[in-house]
């Protein structure tokens, strides 16, 4: 029997703004951040995505990802258009992921 793989949809936990068609909306399109997660066990993921001021010159997001055995990892974004910035977020979350596993991966091996 397999485990099942951490998710956006099971570990995204939204502070702020956000109605349930572009969450839903949100979900799908951060599919890339899902091929990252594949590789964790459902559970062992939390997304914490915080919208502050939304739509406002102060505008600021915050992606934060607790993931078993690594350090949390943020990315934030902030003051541009609302759906570019989720993308900002999104990008630097994967690359955190990848940098933070390849690290842990690394320290396992000495």
């Amino acid at each position: 029997m397999t485990a099942a793989h951490a998710t956006v949809e099971e570990s995204l936990r939204i502070h702020g703004q956000l109605g349930m068609f572009e969450r839903e909306s949100l979900i799908e399109h951060w599919a890339k951040l899902d091929t990252r997660l594949r590789s964790f066990e459902a559970g062992t993921v939390r997304l914490d995505l915080y919208i502050k001021e939304r739509g406002t010159a102060s505008q600021h997001l915050t992606l934060e990802a607790h993931i078993e055995r690594l350090p949390t990892l943020v990315a934030t974004a902030g003051a541009g258009d609302f759906g570019h910035e989720l993308n900002v977020v999104r990008d630097e979350m994967i690359r955190l992921i990848s940098d933070a596993r390849d690290q842990h991966r690394a320290r396992r091996r000495r």
